[in-house]
């Protein structure tokens, strides 16, 4: 039943059959609202590979010469929260359009493996403290230095340091 219904659905003029392409692909994403963004509330997630949803705001790597891990590294940090908040959307609603604004500095491949490294690091403490292996104090010590880190390395990747 449901491979005639898909087929109907390629085949009528009609359907709505839409993004099927980016189904079970890794990307990044973030919630539209986010409450105030002078506290910085504005992050990004690691999208895993699945469908993907109207609800969530979701976006993919089209050049291989970046990752989705590469690419929610340097917006979640500071320097790009801030700047999308003065140069392309202040309000709380971030929404797809916002995003593909951000100017993405495509790294050298050393570059992009050190955003890797990091990333693969804080998701090792998420799931650490998730298993109950570490407390939510260590957890948020360790993930503020993260922070700390990967602002200065994206400060020196824009050139701002």
């Amino acid at each position: 039943m449901f491979q005639f219904t898909v087929g109907f659905l390629k085949a009528d003029p009609k359907a709505r059959y839409q993004g099927y392409t980016f189904y079970f692909r890794e990307g990044f994403c973030w919630s539209a609202v986010n409450g105030t963004r002078s506290t910085n509330e504005l992050k990004f997630r690691f999208k895993q590979k699945s469908v993907t949803d109207v609800q969530g705001m979701s976006l993919y790597c089209v050049a291989y010469s970046v990752s989705a891990k590469y690419i929610t590294c340097i917006c979640n940090a500071d320097f790009i929260s801030r700047y999308t908040e003065s140069f392309i959307n202040s309000t709380v609603i971030f929404q797809i359009n916002d995003a593909r604004q951000i100017p993405v500095i495509i790294p050298f491949a050393e570059q992009m493996n050190e955003f890797e490294e990091l990333f693969d690091f804080a998701t090792k403490i998420k799931k650490a403290h998730l298993s109950n292996q570490i407390s939510e104090s260590e957890t948020e010590k360790k993930l503020a230095e993260i922070q700390n880190s990967l602002g200065k390395m994206v400060d020196e990747l824009y050139g701002i340091v």
